[in-house]
């Protein structure tokens, strides 16, 4: 077993079973944060099959009302370190967000107000638990608190944000499941389109399904290119490991590209720093949403299992993961990661206009992907590896709006109205993606590129002059920018000791999509918990503790934790181990056709190879068979 290979259910098992031996825990610890514990890069890199293997497990636990940092030996059957981390929130796990539905629906105060809206039974009530953020109310202080909207369902398949019960609102401690505040500030009446999505509802609704769609079938009849061993992954050059973690789903170890016998790094890690759906609406359900799903709720945790056909199309094949539950039960996800091949039309082609000879290439990229479930949304994390060196991170956004209800004369500023009723929000999606970059080694520098019009003049007579302009990033002050598509800005991350045949240092290109920052001010609750979001780049020295851009806890109470306080010492950033923390993301802007379920929107940048190779790397790639070429 290699050190970064994913994490077992018998492991997790074992772990709990050591704690309990050694007196940490008892039937009322619960459990928030379970992850495999990361040797430091020294030792991963001096590490070969067959090597002595001391497997550890990293836990945050809460015992008796105190939050603790376990570090398990499962090799040995030892605590290697129990620490007591005070003064934060741990996020609140899956079981406990039931109890929290339950509450609500089971409180005098809250049936009262269902009443009053005409709704009876609460079973047919939806109740959404929220991140609260931090907003000085004093009923919070001290306890973990959920705030809750509501949705109603006429029928317990029915979509719930088809029936907004807008106006209503409550905050819930999570831990003694009382009732600590409920907001009523309005009724509207409750919508009476339903907005149901499946097959029987949509012939029932809209009309007959289409048939006039041919099969597309995928096949390898002679297998796949790729190969799987345990979690690593060797493709065409490529080489990496890839594992399901807790909080930040999808990781990437050790990607590297075999050239010449010679194994050339390229990123030691790819993850999912953080992400905030922060909401522009002002009415009080709205106006305090800024989920930070991976941190508050763990993106691991809600990983889909996946079904072929489905989620995946092709010759697939799977790894499933297994998370420690906040109870201490171990669950299970089949299918967690798939990983396939897929056609990516042409890679390269040229005719030649003299003698007529055309050569072309196909291009096909493998796919490693991982979907999971944070409440109304969707997000699917897909990691494309090139036959041309680049990498591309897609994420794919689906699922249903989270809605509020309309009634003629409402503002409609902060929101598109999307059925009679019903209206959604104006949000965005920011995600920060941690690349802790090894090109060609662990000695990096950033330099940032910007295109500039020259000056009309005497070197430049007719004003058509433009040039690529560089300039190298110092330390984490300088690494702080943002996009610029005026400018086709991008940043190379180049070694510090590798050369090209050509002398240029060998590196990879960032290129960032056009993305907004976040609109929130400086100073307002969202962004001082997500400052990630008010830069598309960061830049710091690599230090493998530094794992989260809004900070390791970041429920409730993390102002100024993650990004800032790693950036606070303004450290060297050339010639380096270097991380870059790229945040990008979308702005949605509601429409009507993203209702009642969305059509799947992209977000995601690219990694491009700048100097790395000596040519261009798909050169060696095959002509098609001629009974596929006609």
């Amino acid at each position: 077993m290699h050190p970064l290979s994913m994490m077992t259910a018998k492991e997790i098992e074992s772990a709990l079973e050591v704690l309990r031996a050694d007196g940490r825990i008892s039937s009322d610890s619960t459990f928030h944060g379970c992850c495999i514990h990361e040797p430091p890069k020294k030792e991963l890199a001096g590490w070969k099959e067959g090597d002595h293997l001391d497997r550890r497990l990293e836990l945050v636990v809460r015992h008796e009302n105190e939050v603790y940092e376990a570090l398990v030996s499962v090799t040995r059957n030892e605590v290697d370190e129990w620490r007591l981390v005070p003064g934060v929130i741990p996020r609140v796990g899956f079981v406990e967000l039931f109890r929290v539905m339950e509450a609500c629906r089971n409180d005098d105060g809250f049936r009262e107000a269902l009443r009053k809206r005409g709704i009876d039974d609460p079973s047919n009530v939806q109740i959404d638990p929220w991140p609260t953020g931090d907003y000085g109310f004093s009923f919070e202080e001290g306890r973990r608190v959920q705030r809750c909207i509501a949705f109603y369902r006429p029928n317990p398949n029915d979509n719930g944000y088809a029936f907004p019960i807008d106006g209503l609102m409550a905050h819930v401690d999570v831990d003694t499941l009382e009732v600590l505040h409920i907001e009523d500030f309005g009724t509207w009446p409750l919508p009476t389109e339903l907005g149901n999505y499946d097959v029987e509802s949509v012939v029932r609704d809209y009309g007959p399904i289409r048939q006039d769609l041919k099969p597309v079938e995928i096949t390898q009849p002679e297998g796949v290119s790729f190969s799987i061993a345990g979690n690593e992954i060797t493709w065409q050059k490529w080489r990496f490991r890839v594992v399901v973690d807790d909080t930040e789903g999808l990781v990437i170890h050790q990607i590297s590209y075999e050239q010449d016998g010679k194994s050339r790094p390229i990123i030691d890690r790819a993850s999912l720093a953080e992400m905030v759906v922060p909401y522009g609406d002002t009415r009080p359900t709205q106006t305090f949403k800024h989920a930070l799903d991976s941190g508050e709720y763990g993106l691991g945790m809600t990983a889909n299992s996946l079904r072929l056909g489905c989620d995946c199309l092709g010759e697939i094949r799977y790894l499933d993961a297994f998370q420690l539950l906040d109870d201490g039960s171990v669950m299970t996800t089949s299918n967690a990661i798939c990983i396939h091949e897929e056609d990516f039309g042409i890679g390269w082609k040229h005719t030649d206009t003299l003698t007529g000879n055309v050569e072309v290439r196909r291009s096909r990229r493998l796919v490693v992907s991982t979907i999971s479930t944070v409440g109304n949304y969707e997000y699917g994390f897909f990691w494309y590896f090139n036959l041309d060196g680049s990498i591309k991170l897609e994420i794919k956004l689906t699922g249903i709006l989270t809605t509020r209800a309309h009634i003629d004369g409402d503002d409609l500023a902060f929101a598109r109205q999307v059925a009679p009723n019903v209206a959604g929000p104006i949000h965005q999606h920011i995600f920060c993606v941690r690349l802790d970059m090894a090109v060609d080694g662990r000695v990096n520098k950033v330099v940032e590129v910007n295109t500039e019009a020259l000056p009309q003049g005497k070197d430049n007579p007719y004003g058509t002059a433009f040039a690529a302009r560089e300039t190298v990033l110092s330390d984490e002050e300088s690494g702080m920018r943002e996009t610029n598509s005026a400018s086709s800005r991008y940043w190379r991350v180049e070694s510090s000791e590798e050369r090209n045949r050509l002398g240029r240092p060998t590196a990879y290109r960032l290129l960032p999509a056009s993305t907004a920052t976040m609109f929130a001010s400086a100073d307002s609750p969202h962004a001082k918990r997500a400052m990630f979001a008010k830069h598309n780049l960061w830049v710091t020295p690599t230090v493998q503790s530094e794992r989260y851009a809004a900070g390791a806890y970041p429920t409730q109470k993390n102002a100024g934790e993650g990004l800032p306080k790693f950036t606070e010492n303004n450290r060297s950033i050339e010639d380096t181990d270097l991380t870059l923390w790229h945040s990008f993301g979308l702005t949605h802007d509601v429409r009507v056709e993203d209702y009642p379920v969305m059509p799947t929107e992209y977000a995601g940048f690219m990694l491009v190879p700048d100097g790395f190779f000596d040519r261009n790397p798909a050169i060696d790639v095959a002509p098609s068979e001629q009974n596929h070429c006609h």
